[in-house]
């Protein structure tokens, strides 16, 4: 008796083992995954979730439904799956964007108004959104079109008489807030020259550029992933040089699985940015990694991803998915990002 139960519990393991390896590989459960992973993340937000997290993170409230306004976006594009229901997710995050509690730690006497992280963030989920089949749904359009404009007027206005990197808090600023604000931007123009500013004020002899301002010489695994995604996004030509120069630094491969490192000389100190950081490699910058690999088509993104989410012992049951048992829907969101590209 003994000896039947253990073997069905080593099969039942070995199933849900082989079923999180293969997701991002089968368009059925990929798609599952994706569903169930927004509903689950939709329903805690709703339920004012985003507020523990901005007292978890910074710029948890803000940054919690951009990533799962994006998310729900692309999963419509890429799937044809636009629906009135999801655009009641967008809308819904939009508004909680836009909520005092959310602005709250953003200082609205800077240059521009609220700094770079929260227009560059919110208004690449204005800007993704208005793109969208999605949009013709949404209960907001004109709230939304007109915070895009009133967003893209305040940094054009900014960067009008000499371009510089623009602050997210007062004397402080981050090139790779800088550039979200770059992709969600409408003037070519601007987005060309912006860049060129950044790279100019970069001073690593790799020719990445720098985690934040005050170091211009430091590089991070988690600030250049979500740099170099940023990159593809804004139409950057030289992205495969710089994406090859990333990788040589900070990307070591074991069985086709991406694992990032945070810190160049590979140690293991950890922030807010990075993530727990676990023989030097951060979780933050293995997983924003996996969103910038599949922007460039590398087949190791579903690999990584596969680990992921198989480490992460997935729940995915009741139309809802979560991971480490519902302790970190940071780690749940930008998974789920993640996938929509994969």
């Amino acid at each position: 008796m003994i000896k039947k139960t253990l073997k069905r519990i080593g099969i039942a393991i070995l199933v849900y083992v082989f079923l999180c390896l293969i997701t991002p590989f089968n368009k059925v459960l990929r798609n599952r995954s994706i569903k169930n992973q927004i509903n689950y993340l939709s329903n805690i937000l709703d339920r004012g979730y985003d507020d523990e997290m901005q007292r978890r993170f910074p710029e948890g409230k803000l940054f919690s439904n951009a990533l799962l306004a994006l998310s729900t976006i692309e999963y419509c594009e890429r799937n044809g799956k636009a629906h009135e229901k999801h655009a009641k997710i967008v809308d819904n995050c939009i508004i909680r964007i836009q909520t005092k509690r959310a602005l709250g730690i953003f200082n609205p006497n800077i240059d521009p108004k609220y700094g770079m992280f929260y227009n560059g963030w919110s208004n690449y989920v204005y800007s993704s959104y208005i793109k969208s089949s999605l949009f013709n749904y949404s209960r907001i359009k004109d709230n939304v079109t007109e915070q895009k404009r009133i967003i893209e007027s305040r940094l054009k206005s900014t960067q009008n008489d000499s371009l510089r990197i623009l602050d997210t808090y007062s004397e402080a600023n981050w090139p790779a807030d800088n550039l979200i604000g770059i992709i969600s931007l409408s003037d070519n123009t601007l987005k060309k020259e912006w860049t060129k500013t950044i790279f100019e004020s970069a001073k690593h002899p790799s020719g990445l550029i720098h985690h934040s301002g005050t170091y211009d010489t430091i590089i991070r695994g988690s600030s250049s992933a979500m740099i170099t995604f940023s990159l593809i996004k804004s139409g950057y030509d030289s992205i495969n040089n710089y994406n090859k120069e990333f990788k040589t630094k900070f990307i070591d491969e074991y069985l086709g699985i991406q694992l990032v490192q945070e810190h160049e000389d590979g140690s293991s100190s950890m922030d807010a940015d990075s993530g727990p950081v676990i023989f030097g490699y951060g979780a933050s910058a293995t997983i924003m990694n996996i969103k910038t690999q599949a922007s460039l088509k590398d087949s190791k993104s579903k690999i990584t991803w596969a680990a992921m989410n198989t480490i992460a012992l997935p729940i995915n049951i009741f139309k809802k998915k979560y991971y480490i048992l519902k302790q970190e829907p940071m780690l749940d969101l930008f998974m789920l990002w993640g996938s929509t590209e994969l």
